[in-house]
């Protein structure tokens, strides 16, 4: 997803989104381009585990990516579905898109 927005504006976006959503906020860095939200309420708990990666391509533009992988007490497996989805659509409604 591409958006009318600077590095700060994502991440403060990404944070309000995951609020929304029901996520709850591990880890991140603005200047890095990186955050980590879970559904969990530990990281032993099943749930799901969002990665938001950003970068600045061009000036008040920046290129945000998410995925997800689903986890419980013995271990990971890969997905990317719904939680992903509605962290996206709630982006959507916080941030403009380009074009």
């Amino acid at each position: 997803m591409t958006f009318h927005a600077n590095p700060a504006q994502v991440f403060s976006a990404l944070q309000e989104a995951a609020r929304r959503t029901g996520f709850r906020y591990l880890s991140g860095d603005v200047s890095t381009g990186t955050a980590m939200f879970t559904s969990g309420m530990s990281l032993l708990m099943f749930g799901d585990k969002v990665s938001a990666r950003w970068k600045q391509i061009a000036p008040g533009t920046v290129q945000v990516t998410l995925s997800s992988a689903q986890f419980g007490g013995v271990g990971w497996w890969g997905g990317s579905g719904r939680s992903v989805d509605r962290l996206s659509d709630e982006l959507s409604v916080l941030l403009p898109h380009t074009g």
